[in-house]
C-alpha cells in the first residue's frame, strides 16, 4: 500500500493541475520520473483488423470502430527503470519463472525475473523495456500510478492500441506496407538480428528452418532502449517491435458480433482464459509485427518477450 503520504502527495497533484487539460498532441507526465510520459490523442474512427490471418488466428472481420472520449497513452513502453520503483514502493514482489530461450528452446527459467529476463532481454537495464511481467503485473503497476497521482492509469483496450498505432494510417505497419522500410522507425527482426542468431522461435511456420526477416539494418540485434527509433504520427515510439504490449482485452477471434466498437475493452463474466497482446517483437516474424496482429496468453504468462505500456483517462474537454 502507498500510504497516507502517497495519497496526500496525489492530492496536491491533482490541485496543483498537473496534466489538468491535455490537449491532443501535448506530452505531459503527471509525477516525474515515477511515471511514464504520456502523449493525450484525440478521439476519431478507424478500420481495426484486417481479413488475414494465422490458421487459427484471424484478425478480422475488419470493423469501424470510433474512439469515443480522448485518453492518453505511454510515450515509451514502460522501462526496468519505472517498474523498479513500482517493487520498491510497493513491496511488490516481481514475478517469477519467466520463459526464455534455453539451448534453442523456450523453457522456463525458475529464478527468471524481470532484472534476469534471459537471451536478448536487455538484463534489466535501467531504459530498457521491462519483460517477464505478467498481465496481472501489468495490471498492479496501473493501479499504484493511479493511486499516486489521483488520476485514472490503466491498460490500453486493443481498439485504443491499434488506433495510436496506425496512427491514421491505413498500411500494415505505420510506416506503409513493406518490413524491410522498418528500421528507422522500430526494433524489429532485421538483418542485425538474423545475423546475431536470435531466431524467432515463434513463427509462421511451426518449427521452420528459417524465418523471414527485414532486409534492413536497425542497430540492435536485441531488445533496445525504449525511444531509440522514430516516433510515429502521434507522438509514440516501439508501437512495433522491441516487445510485445499486453492490452485489456479479454481475447476471442474472430472478433465477436457483440464487441465493442466505441474503443472499450472486449471482457467477459467470468474467468478470461487469455488476454490480447499487440505489436510483436524484436524477434517476432515479420507477419506478426503488422499492426493488426493479435497475440493471446494466459493472465499470468510471464516471458523474456512481454512487456507493456499504459493508458490514461481524459476528460472529455481534452478533445477539444
Amino acid at each position: 500500500m502507498i500510504g497516507r503520504m502517497g495519497l496526500v502527495a496525489a492530492s496536491l497533484l491533482a490541485l496543483s493541475g498537473v496534466a489538468a487539460e491535455a490537449k491532443p498532441g501535448k506530452r505531459f507526465n503527471d509525477c516525474g520520473r515515477d511515471c511514464p510520459d504520456m502523449i493525450a490523442i484525440a478521439p476519431g474512427t478507424f478500420s481495426m483488423g484486417a481479413d488475414v490471418g494465422e490458421e487459427g488466428r484471424p484478425e478480422g472481420p475488419v470493423r469501424q470502430v470510433t474512439i469515443t472520449r480522448p485518453f492518453a497513452l505511454g510515450v515509451h513502453e514502460v522501462t526496468n527503470a519505472q517498474y523498479s520503483r513500482f517493487i520498491a514502493e510497493t513491496g511488490r514482489t516481481p514475478s517469477r519463472g519467466c520463459r526464455s530461450i534455453v539451448g534453442g528452446k523456450v523453457e522456463i527459467v525458475p529464478e527468471g525475473d524481470y532484472l534476469n529476463p534471459g537471451t536478448g532481454a536487455g538484463a534489466g537495464a535501467p531504459d530498457k523495456p521491462v519483460v517477464c511481467v505478467s498481465w496481472r503485473d501489468a495490471k498492479a503497476y496501473a493501479a499504484w500510478l493511479s493511486e499516486k497521482t489521483g488520476q485514472n492509469y490503466r491498460l490500453p483496450s486493443e481498439a485504443e492500441w491499434e488506433y495510436a498505432a496506425r496512427a491514421g494510417k491505413p498500411g500494415d505497419y505505420y510506416w506503409g506496407n513493406s518490413i524491410d522500410a522498418a528500421c528507422t522507425h522500430a526494433n524489429v527482426y532485421d538483418k542485425d538480428g538474423a545475423a546475431g542468431g536470435a531466431v524467432p522461435v515463434f513463427s509462421t511456420a511451426e518449427g521452420a528452418v528459417t524465418v523471414p526477416h527485414a532486409q534492413c539494418s536497425d542497430g540492435h540485434a536485441e531488445v533496445a532502449p525504449v525511444g531509440s527509433y522514430r516516433a510515429n504520427a502521434f507522438g509514440l515510439h516501439d508501437m512495433t517491435g522491441n516487445v510485445w504490449e499486453w492490452v485489456e482485452d479479454c481475447y476471442f477471434a474472430p472478433y465477436p458480433s457483440g464487441a465493442p466498437t466505441d474503443g472499450s475493452a472486449y471482457q467477459v463474466s467470468g474467468e478470461c482464459p487469455r488476454r490480447a497482446v499487440r505489436g510483436g517483437s524484436w524477434m517476432s516474424s515479420p507477419f506478426r509485427n503488422r499492426t493488426s496482429w493479435r497475440g493471446r496468453d494466459p493472465e499470468d504468462l510471464v516471458t523474456w518477450i512481454f512487456g507493456f505500456r499504459v493508458a490514461r483517462d481524459l476528460p472529455a474537454k481534452d478533445a477539444k
